[in-house]
């Protein structure tokens, strides 16, 4: 990355995603460390009102004492911006003009000119692996990457995990690739006491395509109890929807796409990447 794409900005914020998870928060910390480190003013921030998820939640207790700025959509007008871990304006700060630059591990949206992508498992791990000849990481911001990749790996099962790429950038970091007793500990299935609230709400994300515009969202489970009803809930949905149910005691991967009205229906044998494997075949399938 060329840091003179930068000069002339008095402050360079930083954010992930609206409702961000650990990849998104550490990778916008840690870029700012790594901008102020080279004399480039930069503050990451973070939504009033977002929300993180639990899993999430704990992995960033665990070895997370940083304070973001909060922001609300009203603060946006006049910044410019650093997106880490997406590089759709819809998912943060709306408008391209604001969007100076991005690191992500997703696919390309077309909107933003300086795009640093890759197909690391987390963008934190990616932004180690891109600085770590340049900057000098502490063992904080090492444990913190290595958490990111906990949870964006879902504790290395998901299918965007790659044993060896990844799990050599996890060695790098100075850790184990075993993942399964941080599952044990970390790992926390979405809350469904509230179905509507969980459908609606859990993991969802906003895309927009020259072709057509989506929101999508995931449920985490141990089983297929309420799988029927999520079905239901994405095949009333008002426009277009992709629902993703994640069983992880098979694992098995359940994926149901309203499109133009009509219910598509997808199941993978493994714990299938949002990222990585559905939206890709989506995008090829419907875009077209």
């Amino acid at each position: 990355m060329n840091f003179e794409i930068f000069s002339g900005i008095d402050t360079v914020y930083i954010t992930g995603h609206r409702n961000p998870d650990a990849d998104s928060i550490v990778s916008a910390k840690i870029m700012s460390d790594i901008l102020n480190d080279s004399g480039i003013k930069a503050q990451w921030v973070f939504f009033k009102g977002d929300t993180v998820d639990p899993s999430s939640h704990m992995l960033l207790e665990a070895c997370f004492d940083s304070t973001p700025l909060v922001i609300t959509e009203a603060d946006l007008e006049g910044k410019k911006f650093l997106l880490v871990d997406h590089n759709d304006v819809l998912q943060s700060v709306e408008n391209t003009e604001r969007a100076v630059a991005a690191i992500d591990h997703h696919s390309a949206s077309g909107q933003i000119d300086n795009l640093w992508l890759s197909d690391y498992c987390c963008t934190a791990l990616y932004i180690y692996m891109m600085f770590r000849e340049r900057y000098d990481f502490s063992d904080m911001q090492k444990k913190q990457i290595f958490y990111a990749v906990l949870g964006d790996s879902v504790f290395g099962r998901s299918s965007r995990y790659k044993p060896i790429k990844d799990g050599d950038g996890v060695k790098a970091l100075g850790y184990t690739t075993d993942y399964d007793e941080y599952f044990r500990k970390y790992f926390i299935p979405t809350d469904l006491s509230d179905c509507h609230k969980a459908f609606s709400e859990n993991g969802v994300k906003s895309y927009k395509y020259d072709w057509a515009s989506m929101k999508s969202g995931y449920i985490e489970a141990m089983d297929t109890a309420l799988m029927a009803e999520y079905k239901q809930f994405v095949q009333d949905y008002d426009g277009n929807f992709l629902g993703i149910w994640l069983d992880y005691s098979v694992p098995k991967t359940y994926a149901f796409f309203k499109f133009d009205g009509r219910l598509y229906e997808y199941t993978y044998d493994c714990v299938a990447s949002r990222a990585a494997l559905i939206m890709p075949y989506i995008i090829e399938t419907f875009g077209k």
